[in-house]
């Protein structure tokens, strides 16, 4: 962490891990934290369990895996957008399991075909009003 950026923009997660909003949840990745915990843009919610936390890295990492699939060969910023992840007032976005996102440049058709041989047994890959509802258990 940098002892430039102050502490009053940091979110506090249940891990007692200090991260900036537009960390990236995991390093070599796309997925920032604010995607994971903004819900419409405007609001930031914080896992209230270390558990919650962790759905969200897993969840994070599954979805990066997938975007490799449709996103090869593009620039960085075409990838998929997190719509709306962890919402805990949402009984479906309560855990940090599941996911409704976009791709910036494909459509959600276009992305489903690409994915829909990818998707393992325990997940549900699904498109939602043109959008993409991920979840994983």
């Amino acid at each position: 962490m940098s002892k430039n950026i102050d502490k009053d923009f940091l979110i506090e997660l249940p891990s007692g891990l200090a991260v900036h909003p537009c960390r990236l949840i995991h390093r070599d990745g796309t997925l920032m934290w604010k995607h994971a915990l903004t819900y419409k843009q405007r609001w930031i919610h914080t896992p209230e369990t270390q558990a919650q936390e962790a759905h969200i890295v897993k969840t994070a990492y599954r979805l990066e895996e997938l975007n490799t699939w449709v996103s090869q060969n593009l620039e960085p910023w075409e990838c998929f957008e997190p719509i709306t992840w962890y919402a805990p007032n949402l009984l479906k976005y309560k855990e940090g399991i599941s996911c409704l996102f976009r791709h910036t440049l494909h459509d959600s058709e276009t992305v489903y075909d690409c994915l829909k041989d990818h998707i393992q047994d325990q997940e549900e890959l699904v498109i939602r009003n043109n959008d993409l509802f991920f979840k994983r258990c």
